[in-house]
């Protein structure tokens, strides 16, 4: 089957590579020409696969869809991709389009839902492979595969739990697809949850929150990302403790710097975080 995929970092490359060692033809990658895409990446697998490669500041637009047209592909594949596909686009592959979204669908439609996974406290996430539909993120679901989360999992783990499942998910989903007795399941509509791109207010860190929601949300936007920050120190790991010293030496709830010990304090309500792994911004 002739596929066409939307993509735009590390993400995408590994599903074209496991696509093409499993046998499919991939004729083209469409990237949007952003500060996002990771064209180095990019660049190297479509060359080493022969693929076209199209940079684009319009996905949707005609040019892309005439493209496609030519192609006249089996299945459209969105696999990492921060934009939206119109209908005039993800409507013209034989069996549809499919896109690959970093949770359990219904749970964290939208953007950042490996973060949220981290910062609801979830024991597990997953990866699902749906079908796309013009509203975001509610089409029936072709195949869901789970993993862990553990208490010391920050995003990077997460993320990297999250990569080794798009290296096969993919390629079993479109073989179900090549099934004529396949059939997809529908998504639960009685409780989705859907969140938004994370905003610097979505980052610092709350006084009035639990030591596990703080610890929580300093592990979800660790790096890579730009890290929780409470006025100007940035987080990048911590641990919550019982020390009753430290308690009875910090009363009053905020943030404290011990300038011997070179570490972060965070005292909240009842609870205590401890950093040594921290940075002070200049912003």
């Amino acid at each position: 089957m002739t596929l066409v995929v939307f993509g735009e970092d590390m993400y995408t490359a590994a599903v074209i590579e496991s696509l093409v060692k499993a046998g499919h033809h991939i004729s083209l990658l469409v990237t949007p020409d952003s500060g996002t895409a990771n064209f180095k990446v990019l660049d190297e697998v479509t060359e080493k696969y022969g693929i076209d490669f199209v940079k684009t500041g319009n996905i949707n637009s005609e040019a892309v869809g005439e493209k496609i047209r030519e192609i006249k592909p089996g299945l459209i594949i969105s696999a990492h991709l921060r934009r939206i596909l119109k209908k005039e686009i993800f409507s013209l592959a034989e069996k549809g389009a499919i896109n690959i979204h970093p949770s359990l669908l219904p749970k964290y439609r939208g953007l950042s839902p490996q973060h949220q996974a981290i910062m609801h406290g979830d024991q597990e996430s997953g990866v699902t492979v749906h079908f796309i539909e013009e509203d975001v993120d509610t089409g029936n679901i072709v195949l869901q595969k789970k993993f862990s989360i553990e208490k010391t999992d920050y995003i990077l783990q997460v993320q990297a739990k999250m990569l080794a499942i798009y290296k096969t998910i993919v390629v079993e989903a479109v073989q179900l697809l090549e099934s004529n007795s396949f059939e997809p399941i529908k998504q639960e509509m009685s409780q989705p949850s859907y969140f938004g791109p994370l905003k610097k207010s979505d980052r610092e860190i709350d006084l009035s929150k639990t030591g596990e929601e703080v610890y929580n949300l300093i592990r979800a936007v660790s790096l890579p990302y730009k890290g929780a920050f409470y006025k100007n120190y940035v987080l990048w790991t911590a641990e919550l403790t019982d020390d009753e010293e430290l308690k009875n030496k910090y009363k009053d709830a905020g943030l404290y710097f011990e300038e011997a010990e070179d570490r972060i304090i965070i005292r909240l309500k009842n609870e205590v975080l401890v950093s040594e792994d921290f940075e002070i911004s200049k912003n």
